[in-house]
């Protein structure tokens, strides 16, 4: 538990760092002496140089808190035995955050190995290669354990071995050995570690903003689907669970493959997809108010029958159309594993997307059931009916967000801002007058006595109207709901920080005035950034932070320059995540990062005051 408890504490920092952030640590290695013979005893120096602040651990960090430092060396054929290696006396500290005596190195620190080269070794010019797996961390944070390659040139002179230079070496430890490999592209340890993140990081999504909208879609969907048949109802719910484990992984891994890392968010973003997933929402809210049966194809539908039961085919359909709305606010998690994937460790990132789907799906299985739970109530077909009534009402209100993502994006102008909220206030108010027996559909009875559960929800939804309407005259609605409007009102008010979109003219302006640079890489569909900008960014100490910097907003999933900054977000920062701030120095190097949504303003704050 107290593991547990340490995972959960650290989560946001390291997912935010996961494969994103600079490894902090500069590691180079040399052969001493430089020029040797067959037969001889040299010395591998490996250095490791780490950044101001930050600290890696010892060759003998004991089990149980961070990750030892292990160098290994590649098989060579000039390499006939490797010696254990060795390394200054560690820094021994208590770690509160481990809740344990660490060993650790700050600053320069050198590692070294005796090599014995073979006697018949060829005379020329040679290399040794290896790499060095460490953790490093400073007083806020831990980055995940890393591997880094190192070369070692050096040359072989003919000659018999000199006496000098002849010494007996014992073989490495095992776990040190030469030609020791990485599992699968990954660490061969850590496995229990990465899963337990993963699990909960996955838990953690499902609190987004983006993904709450799905959950009444979810349930109108099997209140359509799953009929009266408990058996199938269990079927079709294990199918929409294992339909997002294979879209989350297989669909991420594929497209990071074909098209590079941020390719799965970005196809998200797509204004195709967003209009495609929002007139499918309309098909359905149509449907579930009774105008008609939304159906397959026959031969869809035959051949689904005969193969999994009808309805598989549309549940495996959902599960595709969830994942691809829920990449915008998960990618804080799965960005960076597109990242490593990229890279060819493979094995790790796919573990990770799938641990971290299957947690993500569970309690969306649970909720598929739900629906036919209510089925199987007595006199549960008018209470039932209105449930999709109002399902439908939700439905086209989510219709219309994705709408407003693709006119984003192609900068139509149709669904603006007024356009939206209006469309949202009218749905609240319609569904509270449905709900209390004022509408009704053409093919419905009235609704007779009206219930005090039925006078609660319908309170619930004017409520929810009379928040959103001041919209019109300029007064945010709250930041939640504002956050998923085109452009936000509290944004439109927000005049006060100036936003280039040119990083190099940026730089050039920081230099001139003696700044540094704040990039903000956002979407124009992104949930997440339009909470930051409306919530956190607006708040005073955060305002006047922000003002001390040259400020620029690149935008990656839209927009004249979209691709390139994309593509600048990955290759200078090993992210595809957003939002992504960054904190750079007049002469292009980077000081301080924080990537994701967070609540917290001090901690923003204390990254802003890092990079000052």
């Amino acid at each position: 538990m107290k593991r547990l408890r340490l995972l959960f504490a650290f989560l946001l920092a390291v997912t935010n760092a996961f494969a994103a952030s600079p490894r902090h640590v500069e590691i180079s290695a040399r052969i001493e002496p430089a020029v040797a013979r067959g037969g001889e005893t040299v010395k591998l120096i490996v250095t490791a140089v780490a950044d101001e602040g930050w600290h890696l651990y010892s060759l003998t960090q004991k089990p149980g808190g961070p990750e030892k430092t292990t160098i290994t060396v590649a098989d060579s054929a000039v390499v006939e035995k490797v010696g254990a290696f060795t390394g200054p006396s560690p820094k021994r500290v208590h770690d509160s955050a481990f809740d344990m005596d660490v060993e650790q190195h700050e600053g320069r620190t050198e590692f070294v190995a005796p090599l014995t080269l073979k006697a018949g070794a060829a005379v020329g010019a040679q290399k040794i290669e290896g790499k060095v797996h460490f953790m490093v961390c400073n007083a806020q944070t831990c980055l995940p354990p890393m591997s880094v390659a190192f070369a070692a040139e050096f040359a072989i002179e003919p000659g018999a071995p000199r006496a000098e230079f002849v010494s007996a070496v014992s073989a490495a430890p095992a776990a040190e050995t030469a030609g020791a490999p990485e599992k699968f592209g990954g660490r061969a340890d850590g496995l229990g570690g990465l899963i337990l993140l993963a699990i909960i990081s996955g838990l953690i999504s499902l609190l987004t903003p983006c993904v709450f909208p799905m959950i009444p879609i979810t349930v109108s969907f099997f209140t359509k689907e799953a009929a009266h048949d408990r058996r199938r109802a269990l079927q079709l719910a294990a199918v929409y669970g294992l339909g997002i484990v294979a879209t989350f992984t297989l669909v991420g891994v594929v497209l990071t493959l074909l098209l590079g890392a941020g390719s799965a968010n970005k196809f998200a973003a797509s204004p195709v997809v967003n209009l495609a997933i929002g007139a499918l929402f309309v098909a359905f809210a149509l449907s579930l108010f009774g105008l008609f049966e939304f159906q397959l194809p026959s031969s869809w539908i035959d051949a689904a029958q005969s193969r999994t039961g009808a309805g598989t085919v549309g549940a495996m359909f959902m599960a595709l159309v969830f994942t691809l709305t829920s990449f915008t606010c998960t990618a804080p998690f799965i960005g960076p594993l597109l990242v490593a994937i990229t890279r060819g460790a493979w094995f790790w990132p796919l573990v990770g997307m799938s641990v971290f789907s299957a947690t993500f799906a569970a309690p969306f299985v649970l909720l598929a059931l739900f629906p036919s739970w209510l089925a199987r109530l007595p006199k549960s077909g008018g209470w039932l009916n209105s449930t999709k009534v109002v399902m439908g009402f939700l439905e086209i209100a989510a219709a219309m967000k994705f709408f407003s993502n693709a006119d984003l994006i192609w900068n139509w102008g149709v669904f603006t801002t007024p356009v939206v909220l209006a469309s949202w206030v009218a749905l609240a108010v319609l569904t509270a007058l449905y709900i209390l027996g004022k509408v009704r559909m053409p093919h419905e009875s009235p609704a007779g006595k009206i219930g005090v559960l039925r006078w609660l929800f319908g309170a619930v939804f004017l409520a929810l109207a009379l928040v959103m309407a001041p919209g019109f005259w300029k007064i945010p609605p709250p930041n939640l709901i504002d956050s998923y409007l085109p452009t936000p009102i509290a944004l439109k008010q927000q005049d006060k920080l100036a936003w280039g979109d040119d990083y190099a003219a940026a730089l050039a302006q920081a230099k001139a005035e003696g700044k540094k640079v704040f990039i903000d890489f956002t979407g124009y569909t992104c949930t997440n950034c339009r909470w930051m900008e409306i919530s956190i960014f607006p708040q005073p100490e955060v305002e006047a932070a922000l003002q001390k910097f040259v400020r620029v907003r690149l935008y990656t999933d839209g927009g004249p320059h979209g691709q390139q900054n994309q593509d600048f977000q990955v290759a200078r920062f090993g992210d595809a995540a957003l939002p992504l701030y960054v904190i750079m120095s007049a002469d292009d190097k980077e000081l301080a990062r924080f990537a994701g949504m967070t609540r917290d303003v001090k901690a923003y704050l204390e990254f802003l005051k890092k990079g000052l």
